[in-house]
């Protein structure tokens, strides 16, 4: 069965709510890590994987790079606004700020370091066709033997669907992206809920992939 919808509203991250990103990012500081991360997190310790180098793109409020720093994570954390940088570097504790880099620039343009771990919540629907081919294209090169995605997208029926720039994709596309890795987790949600635009329906596929250990590449 899927996650539940997260209870705070969702931010779309192709363009700002209102115009002042970091007023909604300090909004949500203080929530609950989102469903996706908490359960690719139980994956990522069922899987036996030891807190090494971890990216996050699109980190918005840092409520899931802060997780990754308290669990012993070196992460890179990738975000476009630089409202996102301000407000994650105003949260992080002294003793653990030598393991984070922050990056504000686009996910297609971060040069990525070779990971163990890549969380994407929410952000990869906002890169179109050509940008997200060369950020997954990273993303595959980069990830180790025995590293995990946690990552989501947005399905046809979701009611952005049709956004200039934005990317939907159905099962069967999702499945392809993942060829060669083992995937640990795919669940559908397909339902009604909010956003902070206001009611929309949402359809995103959550996936969790291994790539196996052992794997060249």
């Amino acid at each position: 069965m899927p996650d539940e919808p997260a209870q705070e509203p969702r931010a779309p991250k192709g363009g700002p709510p209102g115009s002042d990103w970091a007023a909604f990012y300090r909004s949500t500081i203080g929530r609950e890590p989102r469903p996706l991360f908490t359960k690719g997190m139980a994956a990522v310790e069922a899987a036996g994987v030891a807190p090494g180098q971890a990216i996050e793109i699109g980190f918005g409020d840092g409520r899931e790079t802060l997780a990754l720093l308290e669990a012993g994570w070196r992460v890179l954390a990738i975000d476009p606004a630089p409202a996102a940088a301000e407000v994650l570097q105003s949260q992080v504790p002294a003793q653990v700020a030598g393991r984070l880099e922050i990056r504000s620039v686009r996910a297609e343009d971060a040069n990525l370091l070779p990971f163990d771990l890549l969380y994407a919540g929410y952000s990869l629907p906002f890169l179109g066709a050509a940008a997200f081919g060369r950020f997954w294209n990273a993303a595959r090169h980069g990830l180790r033997p025995g590293g995990i995605l946690v990552v989501n997208f947005f399905g046809p029926r979701d009611s952005w669907a049709g956004r200039e720039g934005m990317r939907f994709i159905d099962v069967d596309a999702v499945r392809r992206l993942f060829d060669g890795l083992d995937v640990l987790a795919l669940d559908e949600e397909d339902q009604d809920g909010d956003s902070f635009l206001g009611p929309k329906h949402w359809h995103v596929f959550d996936v969790i992939a291994r790539r196996p250990p052992g794997s060249t590449g």
